[in-house]
């Protein structure tokens, strides 16, 4: 119990109540849509994942290795390969290996160093996001994957995003957002052909998105704080 304590202890009311809105929110969705407890187990995993990596706690870490694998098993019925790919070949090992860094770069209370991009790495990462999407969504074409620009653009930009999250970089949180706003269309797509679980898939995204964007803001305010330090 005290342990519990001690992780919430630097959690504001409103952080908690976000954490537990989250939570009780999805459960709630899936008990109306009847879907399966695979289903429940993946949207929450997924959203804990955010939440807790919002505020720099490396348990959210372990909740991206559980959430990556389940997401990409569901893809595998659509298919949406690059999905399938990024979160098999690329988000679990980096999951991984984000566990070791983070850990490496915690100060003495625990909490993460984050950091903020220069102008110049920005806008070099802006231009190589761009040209990958072109390449991968005629891979995924000559693959003979469905919606394959799409979904080149929320893996590309996954794939970026997740790598700027493993260095600790706080407009990371940017490129989510952005992908939570496509996952969402693409997921409406799903469900417009007739795919009805993807209404807890869609619900996920929006509360990422929204998630996401706190993210930003608190990452950095923490990079500030490492930067004064």
């Amino acid at each position: 119990m005290n342990k519990v304590k001690e992780f919430f202890a630097d959690w504001s009311t409103k952080e908690k109540l976000w954490l537990a809105f989250v939570v009780i929110f999805q459960t709630v969705a899936w008990a109306i849509n009847k879907e399966s407890v695979f289903m429940l187990v993946m949207t929450l995993t997924s959203s804990l994942n955010l939440v807790f990596g919002a505020k720099g706690k490396v348990v959210g870490l372990y909740f991206a290795i559980i959430n990556s694998a389940m997401y990409a098993y569901s893809c595998l019925s659509i298919p949406l390969y690059g999905e399938i790919m990024y979160n098999v070949l690329y988000s679990i090992p980096v999951s991984i290996t984000a566990i070791v860094l983070w850990k490496k770069n915690t100060s003495n209370d625990g909490e993460v160093k984050f950091r903020t991009m220069t102008k110049r790495f920005l806008i070099n990462t802006v231009i190589i996001t761009c040209v990958a999407i072109v390449v991968y969504s005629q891979i995924l074409k000559w693959m003979g994957g469905n919606f394959a620009f799409m979904d080149s653009l929320t893996t590309v930009v996954s794939v970026i995003a997740s790598m700027l999250y493993l260095l600790r970089y706080s407009e990371q949180w940017l490129m989510w957002v952005i992908v939570n706003a496509l996952s969402i269309s693409m997921w409406i797509m799903v469900l417009v052909s007739g795919d009805k679980s993807a209404i807890l898939i869609i619900l996920m995204k929006v509360i990422n998105l929204l998630n996401s964007s706190y993210g930003y803001f608190n990452w950095r305010k923490i990079a500030k704080k490492a930067n004064a330090e």
